[in-house]
């Protein structure tokens, strides 16, 4: 037969029982609005039987979080194509503001204007003011290339200080996962379940997934191990193993992500993401950007190269000269090379007298792939033959010179070779690497009078200015396919794909993870109208266990009070 004492054993473990719930109740309420946060419930089973298989009440079970891994693990997958799409969208509107054409002031419209100088120049061969309006806007142009590639490198430098920022993120999450172990262990040593502390584990692994690719597992001990990348185990139990910005290997001025195992033991992790913010920060800066930078590079080469090409071989009101220095020179170690993006064939030089009379005419023969500028210097001095008439020399900096003498002035006539542009002889523009460095030559730049029209000094000649004028509408650019103008505006569309195609994407992988979000909400965000229905209801369980204890308690009284 069961004791009082036994009864009131198991009135006040049920009394224990529903304060403790009553209290998981509060603690979800006050919690509603904290991120990351799981709520909780008291879950209970019967207490054994005593020998006669009389019940002995409840027993309360450790306070559980009601947390659905599989989807938290969904979460974790979907999180780091979130942070690809929004960083791409990010940088991709960058870009466009670059590339922007609105104002009326960008790249699109400084060609136009160069194009319509031209065309203006060989209406009017002689003018002073045509000259000096195509010198002008030929040095917008250079400018606005100069500008474009100065602004790409800017957002390349501002992704540098991004990727600092982020390494700082994941290094912070990492620290604070790492503790997060150490507390778990240490508080479910007591067989008691750290509801709150995983919830902010959880949340901190879920905050990184944002940023790179995620793996995370935990151990029997209840340490989590995260991965990150193909293979860098960031956290492993307690241990944590930070990632380090270097500016050591790789191009110069932009940033590498190493892995720091020990103080003397690091390995370079850049190529290891996969996907998140971290991922598509280097691709941006390291691919996108960089492409681009290369399709302005390869309008401005290809500008500067056609306009130098027919130029080099014309005249101006003033042309003839009686020396003139290659504006490009080569290295000691290339001297003995063969000059490079040269063609078989000759190329025209005419000695002219004060009265820009031409008196004689050499050709000089180059042979591509054998002849190296010591060779076509000496080629030159050998086909004149007199070196007070014209003599060429080459400049210790590896540059060419050629110098007429006797009241003698020379010009350059037809080119088949390209050497003329590739020395940049008589050029226009000026440009080794393209758009960072394309900008007028010295002689345009303080004499338009040297801006050439026509040819072999002509008085109202425009030969070359119609020619120049009319490369706007020739397919020049690759392999004969596009204009110019094609050619930009084929960039500025494959910009406007890209940025609607991730929008699509984006949209896309953002109503995924919503949907993934609003099923774990479901499941374990806080319900303020359940928490209030068991509330009454342990309220009232509350009062009736109190009710039984005080019933027990009358009885033994009666006991004792047995005479």
């Amino acid at each position: 037969m069961p004791s009082l004492n036994s009864s009131l054993n198991m009135g006040q473990r049920a009394l224990s029982m529903n304060q403790r719930a009553m209290h998981t109740s509060g603690h979800n309420i006050a919690n509603q609005q904290t991120e990351g946060f799981s709520r909780q419930q008291v879950t209970t089973q019967s207490a054994p039987a005593d020998p006669l298989g009389l019940g002995r009440g409840a027993e309360a079970q450790p306070t559980t979080r009601v947390f659905d891994h599989f989807i938290q693990k969904k979460i974790l997958q979907e999180n780091p194509r979130t942070g690809v799409f929004h960083t791409r969208e990010d940088y991709l509107n960058k870009i466009e503001m670059l590339l922007n054409e609105l104002e009326g002031n960008g790249l699109n419209q400084a060609m136009n204007d160069y194009w319509n100088a031209w065309s203006q120049l060989s209406s009017q061969p002689e003018s002073d003011a045509a000259r000096s309006q195509l010198r002008e806007v030929g040095d917008v142009l250079a400018r606005r290339f100069r500008e474009l590639h100065g602004r790409f490198t800017e957002l390349r430098q501002e992704i540098n200080g991004r990727l600092q920022q982020t390494i700082n993120q994941i290094n912070e999450l990492g620290l604070k996962i790492t503790e997060f172990n150490r507390q778990i262990l240490t508080y479910e040593s007591g067989q008691r379940n750290a509801n709150d502390l995983r919830d902010a584990r959880d949340h901190a692994i879920e905050e990184l997934s944002k940023l790179v690719d995620v793996n995370s597992y935990e151990d029997r001990n209840g340490n989590v191990t995260v991965i990150i990348g193909r293979d860098w185990t960031l956290v492993q139990s307690r241990n944590f193993f930070p990632l380090e910005a270097s500016m050591k290997g790789g191009e110069t001025g932009m940033m590498s992500i190493d892995g720091v195992a020990t103080h003397d033991s690091r390995r370079d992790l850049t190529q290891i993401f996969r996907e998140g913010e971290m991922t598509e920060l280097l691709r941006m800066r390291d691919e996108t950007i960089v492409d681009y930078m290369h399709q302005i590079d390869e309008l401005a080469f290809s500008i500067a190269g056609e306009v130098n090409r027919l130029h080099a071989t014309g005249t101006g009101l003033n042309s003839a000269v009686d020396m003139m220095k290659s504006t490009f020179g080569l290295r000691h170690q290339a001297m003995n090379e063969p000059l490079p993006f040269i063609r078989d064939g000759i190329f025209q030089l005419h000695l002219v007298d004060r009265d820009n009379e031409i008196l004689e005419t050499y050709e000089v023969e180059i042979q591509a792939g054998a002849d190296t500028l010591p060779d076509i210097v000496s080629r030159i001095n050998l086909t004149v033959n007199d070196p007070q008439l014209l003599n060429a020399s080459l400049e210790e900096d590896g540059s060419m010179i050629l110098q007429s003498g006797d009241n003698r002035r020379f010009i350059f006539g037809e080119d088949q070779t390209g050497v003329t542009q590739v020395l940049g002889l008589n050029g226009f523009f000026e440009t080794l690497k393209g758009a960072e460095d394309i900008r007028l030559s010295d002689t345009i730049q303080k004499q338009p009078n040297h801006i050439s029209s026509g040819r072999d000094l002509i008085p109202g000649d425009n030969r070359t200015a119609l020619e120049i004028a009319k490369l706007p509408t020739k397919p020049i650019m690759r392999d004969g396919t596009m204009t110019f103008g094609e050619f930009f505006s084929s960039i500025i569309t494959d910009l406007g794909l890209k940025v609607r195609r991730n929008q699509s994407e984006m949209k896309q992988q953002d109503n995924m993870i919503q949907q993934f979000k609003e099923i774990r909400s479901s499941i374990s965000s806080v319900n303020m109208d359940e928490e209030l229905t068991n509330m009454v209801q342990y309220q009232k369980a509350y009062e009736a266990s109190a009710r039984f204890l005080g019933t027990v308690d009358e009885m033994m009284e009666t006991v004792i009070n047995m005479k």
